[in-house]
């Protein structure tokens, strides 16, 4: 294949929910879960019925990399399986990015794929830094953050040095191509009639903030998630001794999603840590790209501000009940809300466009090979 007279450069992408041609790169992806099962998700009811160990085998190789090498020194048949399908489809490839959890034993990418540029994304850390992507680091050429906070006390870029990584690259996590609207006057970010929208999981670390924001703005605020048994789990807290959430929550579609946002005055996002260590979740960007005024909260070493200009294009807090006054404040002012929703709005469509950071990061990855380790560095948030 070719590209204005060039032969395209064939990218495995995993993780990134788009499949076509890109600049110069041809993007695919592998579908492991017809080998491994779902690996993004936990089925409890597999882990009663199996056990730990076939649990995880089907449902937890996301988390775990000791289970990926358990499967690849047993010859897990299934796995087996596996990385014979990926070497005949994808043997050949320039480039491989694991924009999720790396599925492919490193020695397996070490002997087999020594000739491609391989690329691990680090995208849930905290939390899955020392289970997902340390244990594998060694194998790639080069890594891939979307925080620019490890956490309290390390920006990601410090970290994977210290890790030995010398190649990395902060890639804002926009996975989607928006459309912006061809109409955004006054009325764009005026007439809008949600007051107050959460869109997310609902964690045991995040339902105690979101039930006291519940608690201040009752039936003004619209709630969307992933929640387990619907939201019901909030009204079995007080049998723990917990704080109840007293709201049914439903998932909404990533259509139905948008949709929302493009109604909504202020918008709430949190990340999964309940102190500041990581930002740039996908919701960050995307409140800002539909006009939402973002109040979101802060990172470690106050790495949110650099994505966005704090209380110029969107307004962080440091705990919830700082977050309440944010919104109150926001709502009570509808020129400094629209001013702030407006400035977000534009940086977004002006820095974090899906199609020009994903050309960046591939045409970083693939200068990986002709340069020294040391001399990649590229610029960071």
């Amino acid at each position: 294949m070719t590209t204005s007279g060039r032969t395209a450069k064939k990218v495995v992408f995993f993780g990134f929910p788009f499949e076509g041609r890109v600049g110069d790169y041809d993007i695919c992806s592998f579908d492991v879960s017809k080998f491994l099962g779902r690996w993004d998700h936990f089925d409890w009811n597999e882990l009663l019925t199996s056990g730990l160990k076939g649990f995880f085998k089907a449902q937890g190789l996301s988390l775990y990399s000791y289970i990926v090498d358990e499967l690849y020194r047993e010859r897990d048949p299934a796995y087996s399986r596996l990385l014979r399908e990926f070497m005949e489809k994808h043997g050949d490839a320039d480039i491989i990015i694991m924009g999720q959890y790396n599925f492919l034993h490193p020695e397996f990418l070490y002997h087999e794929l020594g000739g491609t540029t391989k690329i691990l994304g680090f995208v849930d850390d905290p939390i899955s830094t020392y289970r997902a992507g340390i244990p594998s680091l060694w194998a790639f050429d080069g890594a891939f953050y979307i925080s620019p906070s490890y956490d309290e006390r390390t920006l990601f870029p410090d970290a994977l040095d210290r890790w030995g990584c010398r190649s990395h690259y902060w890639w804002p996590l926009v996975a989607r191509k928006f459309v912006r609207p061809p109409d955004t006057g006054a009325a764009f970010f005026s007439q809008r009639d949600i007051e107050l929208l959460y869109i997310g999981k609902g964690t045991r670390w995040k339902i105690p903030r979101l039930a006291k924001v519940l608690n201040r703005y009752k039936g003004r605020l619209v709630i969307h998630g992933p929640w387990r048994m619907g939201g019901y789990v909030g009204f079995l807290r007080p049998l723990m001794g917990k704080p109840a959430f007293l709201r049914r929550v439903t998932s909404v579609s990533e259509s139905g999603k948008f949709e929302l946002m493009w109604r909504t005055k202020v918008g709430l996002n949190m990340h999964w840590s309940d102190t500041p260590r990581e930002t740039g979740n996908a919701r960050m960007y995307e409140l800002c790209a539909h006009g939402v005024c973002q109040v979101c909260d802060t990172a470690g070493l106050d790495a949110h501000a650099r994505i966005f200009e704090p209380n110029s294009e969107a307004v962080f807090y440091k705990d919830i009940d700082e977050a309440i006054e944010k919104i109150d404040w926001l709502l009570g002012d509808e020129a400094s809300r629209v001013r702030i929703a407006r400035a977000g709005f534009e940086r977004f469509w002006r820095d974090y466009d899906w199609e020009d950071n994903l050309l960046e990061l591939l045409d970083w990855a693939s200068g990986l090979r002709g340069a020294s380790v040391s001399g990649l560095q590229p610029a960071t948030p």
